[in-house]
This record gives C-alpha cells, structure tokens and sequence, in this order.
C-alpha cells in the first residue's frame, strides 16, 4: 500500500486518501507514514463505525452486522499520533457516506480510496460516493476481494469489471485495483 501512496502522490500532488473500514488502523498507518516520507500534505479521510461491520445483506454469504467491532476511535487515533506523526487526517465516526460524508469539503479529489467494509452494499455506497471525486489514474483497492468470507464485494466488483471508465485488476492475497481510466 506504501508504493501505491508514493506512485498515486507523485503523480497528483495533494490528492486526498479516503479509507472506509479503518479497523484498528494498521492500513492507515501505512498510508500516513508513506506521506510522511514523501512531505505530502494530503488529507486522509478515515471512515469508520467503530462498531463493526454495517449494511450487511442478502448478497453477502457470511456477515450479518457487528462483526470486527473490537476496535474504538483512540485506538486509531493513538496509532496515528505515536506511530505514523502524520498530523494531516480526519477520522469520520458513523457509517459512510450516510452520516459522515457531508464533513468532506465537496471540492475535494482523491487519489486512492481503500475500501474494507467486507460488504456489497456498503462497499457500492463507497464506491459510487468516490467515483467521481476520483483523480484520472487514482485508485479504489478493494480490500476483501475474492474472500470467501466477502462474497458480496467480489460480486460488486465483477459487476463494475467492464465498465469502459476503469480497469480492474486482482490478486490471489484478496485485492481488487479498480483504476479510474477517463
């Protein structure tokens, strides 16, 4: 995640990161430290419930609601002010976009958005919020693709794969790269 920061960040200066599905930081960490080293000044939205996991549904084969909920707020919060020092973020409590995304300025471009909420509907509702703030060559990472666990986001991104605005590209570790080409 470290390298895909430096790429995306050297080529759109400035460009925000949004995560959702923040957990207990460990993804975040990585991310503020890589603009820490490269003296970036770019926000990173971290959106979370703190409560587990939401929006689950019929199209996702093993979560029912709740589930990841041994995580808070400080946890993050103490990761990123020890750990990382990258003092440019924002943590957004509540489940996004629904509650938390009017608290990003609507002018706001992101560069990369990581999507870990392990869930169709909710993992749709990030993606279709980000598309169009998304930077031409920014990058959406789908965290739980290809799980078996995460049935519903390996079918929401099948069903964007073909879409002529964006290539989408996996691995066997269970992420999905879907890149904004236009």
């Amino acid at each position: 995640m470290g390298r895909l920061v430096g790429k995306v960040n050297n080529e759109h200066p400035g460009a925000a990161i949004l995560e959702v599905g923040v957990w207990r930081g460990g993804t975040a960490g990585i991310m503020a430290q890589q603009l820490s080293v490269l003296k970036s000044n770019a926000t990173i939205y971290l959106a979370d419930t703190f409560t587990g996991v939401a929006k689950a549904g019929e199209k996702d084969n093993f979560y029912s609601g709740g589930e990841h909920n041994d995580t808070s707020q400080q946890i993050v919060e103490d990761l990123l002010q020890h750990k990382s020092q990258y003092p440019n973020y924002k943590i957004l409590k509540g489940i996004f976009p629904d509650e938390t995304a009017h608290l990003v300025p609507p002018n706001e471009m992101f560069g990369i958005c990581h999507i870990d909420v392990d869930v169709y509907d909710s993992a749709k509702d990030v993606l279709e919020w980000v598309w169009n703030k998304l930077v031409t060559g920014g990058v959406v990472v789908f965290d739980d693709y290809g799980f078996h666990s995460c049935t519903g986001v390996t079918r929401l991104v099948e069903e964007y794969r073909n879409y002529p605005d964006r290539m989408v590209i996996h691995n066997l570790n269970g992420h999905a790269l879907m890149i904004k080409l236009k």
